[in-house]
């Protein structure tokens, strides 16, 4: 997946995703919970 989509997905902008990724950020609160949901779950939970 993108990190446009990500971001996208998750309601956020793609800066912050590329900050998680490259360890400079992590992702807190709504975004945090979300990613957990994706990890388990997959793209299916969210459609």
């Amino acid at each position: 997946m993108s990190q446009s989509v990500l971001a996208s997905l998750l309601n956020t902008s793609i800066s912050a995703v590329q900050q998680w990724e490259s360890g400079e950020k992590r992702p807190g609160g709504p975004s945090q919970r979300l990613l957990d949901i994706l990890e388990r779950k997959g793209l299916e939970a969210f459609v």
